[in-house]
């Protein structure tokens, strides 16, 4: 009994050690370098964005995981999206970002996403963009689906874009099967990669009716998925 609750005291620990540090990886992240990562990837201009919009254009309340330096919501006003829109984002001087130049637009929250509450049967579509649900170990990102799934209205969907299974961007990434490691001099990424068999599992342990794939190829020639789950 003893060794069983250790061993999740220090699951739990590292678990929280892991999002510090990618918190921090994002902290201490030259604006520019973000920026210039999006460009690397093919992503700048929202081009994630433009497969899914015509399925979202339509939703009255539309929140995003992970607004980083906002550059859904720039795309998402260049397209002249009439919804509500609200922005969770982690890191603080993103947040400051953000409530700098959209909060006119958007509603701003400075939250953490395993920590967010919110009201049931509220939202009609979640993005979750460019990687974000990478950042989280598995127990995270089954629980954070979880929460997206009470979230949504009936027929709401939940769409999470990420690399298509082993096919990563090379930014100095470093990959060994589904965990991959980021190593910048301000800082070290933890992720775990996610393929089609999760997102299935997570999908029917959240409640989902249904998820489908969709691949897409950026700007710079990445293959990239598109997961769209629906209440």
């Amino acid at each position: 009994m003893c060794s069983m609750q250790c061993y999740y005291c220090v699951k739990i620990i590292y678990m929280k050690q892991v999002k510090d540090s990618n918190t921090a990886f994002y902290e201490n992240m030259p604006l520019d370098t973000f920026q210039n990562f999006a460009n690397q990837i093919g992503l700048a201009n929202g081009e994630d964005l433009d497969v899914v919009f015509d399925s979202i254009n339509n939703s009255p309340t539309l929140m995003e995981f992970g607004s980083g330096y906002g550059r859904i919501i720039k795309a998402l006003s260049h397209k002249n999206f009439k919804g509500n829109v609200i922005a969770v984002e982690r890191v603080s001087d993103l947040v400051a970002l953000l409530k700098s130049n959209y909060s006119s637009q958007v509603k701003v929250l400075h939250e953490d996403l395993c920590d967010l509450e919110w009201e049931e049967n509220s939202i009609d579509t979640i993005l979750w963009m460019w990687s974000g649900i990478l950042e989280l170990k598995p127990e995270d990102q089954q629980l954070v689906i979880k929460k997206a799934h009470s979230w949504l209205k009936e027929g709401g969907r939940l769409i999470i874009e990420c690399p298509k299974n082993n096919s990563i961007s090379k930014v100095g990434m470093l990959s060994n099967d589904k965990k991959v490691v980021v190593k910048e001099d301000w800082g070290v990424l933890d992720a775990t990669l996610v393929d089609a068999e999760d997102i299935a599992l997570y999908s029917s342990r959240a409640g989902f009716s249904s998820h489908s794939l969709q691949t897409y190829e950026t700007t710079t020639h990445l293959i990239r998925a598109i997961y769209t789950l629906i209440k």
